[in-house]
């Protein structure tokens, strides 16, 4: 895995109006910490952060005052639309520890369960994995095409690269494929030999009188 290398600058002033006046030219706040050091508060290039994002990167080389050490990404706050960082939170590391992280699970490929009336449930959309900080792996896609209807997919299932270890039961489901359960709509029927309900008498009916006798 590529380990990016991204420029900081220190920064001074801290809060929320710091912050805003700081993105509003273009930086990003930051936060460094961890391995029994100060917490270190800088700024990165707006920019600079989003692409590294953007190719899925979970480790940064940070250049800062002439010196580059490795960083995990821990945390990324981004605005209320979810769509544009506004902080960021690093860890420090060393490249050959083992460190844990949370990585995304989208499963590729339409079961075969499904042609049977079936539906696939995903009973877990991420997973907890241990390994080296430069053998984090990206998004999992499991191929569940597979599946048939009452077939799961496990943990111990999942494609993850050497030296990966899941945090998770090895038998835990991941995905499966269930019967979908349809409303079917019963029509009422009349027996035979059931009688028929008597027709309300109408309001107002008049009854036939007698004819009269001859005199």
């Amino acid at each position: 895995m590529e380990v990016v290398t991204i420029q900081g600058l220190p920064r001074e002033e801290h809060g929320t109006r710091a912050c805003r006046a700081l993105r509003a030219t273009g930086r990003l706040p930051a936060i460094m910490y961890g391995h029994g050091e100060e917490p270190e508060s800088i700024s990165f290039a707006q920019h600079d952060v989003e692409v590294a994002l953007a190719h899925g990167a979970r480790t940064l080389q940070v250049e800062l005052a002439g010196k580059l050490q490795p960083y995990l990404i821990k945390e990324v706050q981004y605005d209320h639309l979810h769509q544009k960082p506004i902080h960021v939170d690093l860890a420090r590391v060393d490249l050959h520890e083992r460190v844990r992280v949370r990585i995304g699970i989208e499963p590729r490929g339409v079961p075969k369960g499904v042609s049977e009336g079936g539906v696939l449930d995903l009973h877990m959309g991420q997973i907890e994995v241990e390994c080296v900080v430069t053998d984090i792996p990206d998004t999992l896609h499991p191929v569940v095409s597979h599946l048939l209807l009452g077939e799961s997919l496990l943990v111990k299932d999942l494609p993850l690269p050497p030296g990966v270890r899941p945090l998770a039961n090895p038998d835990e489901r991941v995905a499966s494929v269930r019967q979908l359960i349809e409303a079917t709509v019963k029509e009422e029927v009349v027996l035979e030999g059931e009688e028929k309900p008597q027709e309300p008498e109408r309001i107002g009916r008049i009854r036939k009188e007698e004819p009269e006798g001859e005199e």
